[in-house]
């Protein structure tokens, strides 16, 4: 799918700073974080070596949304009167929270039909996109869920993945699914400010079927897959066990933008004492800037852009020196700007930086050496017998716990016996004295 199904916009309205920083605690808080940074986690680029990893370590395999990654978070206000109100939010790459309305109501897990109870403290972390629905004119917002920090107050960041979604499905999407069907589709609350659905995972061999059955079915764009560790807990920030494969033309950075010189002019009109720089013309270049620590960035490349290609990026009508710029390297080495549907920029203003030069260097040794879509599916017979037998050891390693569970039942129950009958056996002789010498 190469269709953008990238909103135009968060919804919901923005906490101000002034507000904000109560609720950044609140989620460090949950998380037992001693910072109140962004706390999603960041996948890796697919380089060649991580074929050989997916036939070591057991991942799950899933479409990579082209969306707005934002984590969502269930919350609440108590009222003067000592009532909880729900509180939604959701919150983007920069750390900023936007709060949407109507809130979410998720019926509780342990009194899945009460109205009156549902989920707080809860984060959830996902990919806010547009479907396209067939008979329908306009897009429907989705936001698909594929991984969990909190749910109902407790942290489960610690727990593998496998786990993780278990929790999730068992007390977030089942009580929904519950709720739906008793009530002819009607939410917990009445309305939803957008739907809310679980991501689907799939084996990671199943690498054929997502080329060509998963993927044309998409209702919504996408720009590659993800392999994500099915045994690892969820890492804060760059997680090198989530693996990001995208096509060639799919490989891109986010850069920060710097316009170059623009040319100067007389306007000979007595308003101006010499030369004035013509912003109607191109500049002589417009930088390419990446992260090297804080606050430093540094030329990377020049973007390569054409004069149709500045006459539709004024015709925006928008800020552009110092933007953040999602662009991909062409046929001829040059870096150019990603393109939405309609021709402009993808301008990725839901982040606060560009690439750090550690992504940038990842993208790069992926494009140096690029894995295919036939480099995947050649490898997928390897996987998939690696994976059968990473899960017959861990169903015999089971059955052999079991094994002792049992064995070590019967030495207890045995033990039991031993003392029950040495204790039996004094009962009796001590009773049997007694009498005697009572005779």
């Amino acid at each position: 799918m190469h269709h953008s199904s990238v909103p135009p916009e968060i919804p919901g309205t923005q906490v101000p700073p002034s507000e904000v920083h109560g609720l950044r605690e609140q989620v460090a808080t949950l998380l037992m974080r001693d910072n109140t940074r962004f706390p999603g986690a960041q996948p890796v680029s697919f380089a060649r070596h991580h074929i050989e990893e997916l036939q070591r370590t057991e991942y799950f395999l899933c479409e990579k949304t082209d969306g707005i990654r934002c984590l969502l978070f269930l919350y609440f206000l108590e009222d003067a009167a000592g009532n909880f109100q729900p509180l939604t939010f959701l919150i983007d790459r920069k750390n900023n929270y936007y709060e949407v309305q109507p809130p979410f109501r998720f019926p509780h897990y342990r009194f899945p039909n009460d109205a009156d109870k549902y989920l707080f403290s809860t984060i959830l972390d996902g990919e806010l996109v547009h479907d396209r629905v067939p008979g329908q004119p306009k897009p429907r917002l989705i936001f698909y869920v594929f991984d969990a920090l909190v749910i109902d107050g407790q942290r489960v960041t610690d727990r593998p993945l496998d786990k993780r979604l278990g929790y999730m499905r068992d007390q977030v999407f089942k009580p929904h699914a519950h709720w739906l069907a008793r009530n002819n589709g009607v939410p917990l609350g009445g309305t939803e400010p957008f739907r809310v659905k679980e991501k689907q995972m799939f084996p990671p061999y199943s690498i054929r079927d997502m080329f060509e059955v998963i993927l044309p079915k998409l209702p919504h764009g996408n720009d590659g897959l993800v392999f994500t560790c099915k045994t690892t807990p969820y890492r804060f920030g760059t997680d090198p066990h989530i693996l990001k494969w995208k096509p060639p033309h799919e490989n891109t950075i986010d850069f920060k933008l710097r316009l170059g010189s623009f040319p100067l002019f007389d306007p000979e009109d007595g308003d101006e004492e010499g030369p004035i720089p013509d912003y109607d013309a191109p500049p002589d270049r417009i930088q390419l800037l990446v992260l090297h620590e804080k606050g430093n960035y540094q030329h990377f490349a020049d973007m390569y852009f054409t004069t149709q290609d500045w006459d539709m990026l004024k015709s925006l009508g928008q800020r552009l020196d110092g933007r953040i710029i999602e662009c991909f390297r062409d046929g001829q080495g040059r870096w150019t700007f990603k393109r939405e549907d309609d021709g402009t920029p993808r301008f990725r203003d839901d982040k606060r930086d560009a690439n750090h030069i550690s992504t940038v260097e990842s993208v790069l040794e992926s494009l140096r050496d690029p894995v295919t879509e036939q480099d995947l599916l050649d490898a997928s017979p390897a996987i998939r017998v690696a994976v059968k037998r990473m899960q017959e050891v861990e169903k015999e390693r089971q059955r052999q716990w079991v094994r002792e569970q049992i064995e070590m039942e019967r030495e207890r129950e045995a033990k039991k016996r031993k003392i029950s009958e040495v204790d039996g056996v004094g009962v009796g002789m001590g009773a049997g004295g007694g009498a005697g010498g009572g005779a």
